[in-house]
C-alpha cells in the first residue's frame, strides 16, 4: 500500500532521501552557564553603576537641659492634649473665661460698690454743717481737679475768714507722718504747706505721699484750726496690687468712726479720733475752713476713687 510519502518519494525517485529533506534551521545545543545568585540581576532592577553605602542617622542630646528645654517641652505637651483631649480643649476656654470674669471684677467692682453704697447713704454717717448758702451762690468755682480748682478753692476759704492767722503753721515748710492703723497705712510722708495752686509743685508732691492744705493749721501750733491733708485715690485694685503711696487715699473711704489717725511731727505724736465722713461736691470749702475756732484734722480724696466727681472726706478731732 503506497502512502502520500511514498508518492512523493517514487517521483523523486532519482533523487537521494537527504538532497530532498534538507534541514531548514540547524539546531546545537548550547551548554547552560550557571551564574551565582548575588551575581544576578534581576530584569527590573537596572545594575547600579557603584555601590552606596547609607549609614544610620543618630541623633545627638545635649547633656544638660536648661530652662527652655523644659518650657519648650511642656507647652509642645500642653498642645498636643489641647488637640488630642476633648475634655482639655472644653476647659481652657473656660479658664480664660473665669479669668477675664475676675479681672473684670477686681477693676469694676470697688467702683460699683462705692456708688451704691453713696446712693444708700453710707458714707454720710452724721449731719455736718455748711458754710452759709449764700457764701456758695456767690462764689460758684469750676469742681474739675487741678491748679485751677485748688487755687479757687484756697481763694475761697481765704475769703471766708474762718481760719484763724497762724503764723506758726503757715510758715513751717518740713514733712511729717500720718497713719491710719485701722487701714493698714504707716507712716506715709506729708509736705507741709504746699502751693496747691501750682500744679507743678502739688504734683510733684502726691506722686511721693501725701500734702497739707497751705494756709491751714498743724498740729505744732496752738491755733486752733483745722488741718487739711489731702492725696491721690486710684481706681480698680491699682493700690492693693502695687501699693504705690500715691494712691494711698484708694483706702480713706473704709474708715470708720472711732478710727484712730496719728499724725507725727517734730518728733512728737498727736493723735486724732473720726468723728464724721461725707461726701461732699468739689466746691464745698467747709473742705479747708472746718469750723471756726475748733481743732479738727480733714483728710479727702477724690471719690469714686479715680473720679474727681466729689470728694470724700474724714473728719477728727484730737484725742
Amino acid at each position: 500500500m503506497s502512502t502520500p510519502f511514498s508518492i512523493c518519494y517514487y517521483d523523486l525517485k532519482d533523487s537521494t532521501f537527504n538532497d530532498i529533506f534538507v534541514p531548514i534551521t540547524k539546531y546545537t545545543k548550547a551548554p547552560v552557564k550557571y551564574i551565582p545568585f548575588e551575581q544576578r540581576v534581576l530584569p527590573s532592577e537596572p545594575a547600579p553603576d557603584k555601590e552606596i553605602v547609607i549609614e544610620p542617622q543618630y541623633k545627638t542630646f545635649k547633656t544638660q537641659l536648661t530652662l527652655w528645654d523644659i518650657i519648650s517641652g511642656l507647652f509642645n505637651d500642653f498642645t498636643d492634649a489641647l488637640v488630642k483631649s476633648r475634655v482639655a480643649g472644653l476647659l481652657l476656654p473656660l479658664i480664660l473665661i473665669l479669668f477675664g470674669v475676675n479681672i473684670i471684677y477686681r477693676e469694676v467692682w470697688p467702683e460699683v460698690e462705692q456708688q451704691i453704697k453713696y446712693t444708700l447713704g453710707y458714707y454720710d454717717l452724721t449731719t455736718v454743717p455748711l458754710v452759709a448758702g449764700d457764701y456758695i451762690e456767690r462764689r460758684q468755682f469750676l469742681s474739675n481737679p487741678g491748679s485751677q480748682y485748688f487755687a479757687e478753692l484756697n481763694e475761697q476759704a481765704e475769703s471766708a475768714h474762718v481760719l484763724t492767722p497762724d503764723p506758726d503753721s503757715n510758715n513751717y515748710n518740713g514733712r511729717f507722718k500720718l497713719s491710719i492703723p485701722a487701714l493698714g497705712l504707716s507712716n506715709l510722708p506729708v509736705t507741709a504747706n504746699v502751693d496747691s495752686g501750682n500744679e507743678a509743685i502739688y504734683d510733684s508732691v502726691l506722686t511721693s505721699g501725701l500734702a497739707h492744705f497751705k494756709g491751714t493749721g498743724l498740729p505744732i501750733s496752738d491755733v486752733d484750726n483745722n488741718i487739711v491733708i489731702y492725696g491721690h485715690s486710684s481706681s480698680g485694685d491699682y493700690y492693693e496690687r502695687t501699693r504705690d503711696v500715691a494712691g494711698a487715699f484708694s483706702l480713706l473711704n473704709k474708715i470708720k468712726i472711732g478710727d484712730e489717725i496719728e499724725v507725727e511731727i517734730e518728733g512728737v505724736m498727736h493723735k486724732y479720733r473720726v468723728y464724721r465722713s461725707k461726701i461732699v461736691a468739689p466746691d464745698d470749702i467747709s473742705i479747708v475752713t472746718g469750723q471756726k475756732n475748733t481743732r479738727t484734722l480733714t483728710l479727702f480724696t477724690c471719690f469714686p476713687n479715680g473720679n474727681s466727681a466729689n470728694r470724700f472726706v474724714a473728719v477728727a478731732r484730737p484725742v
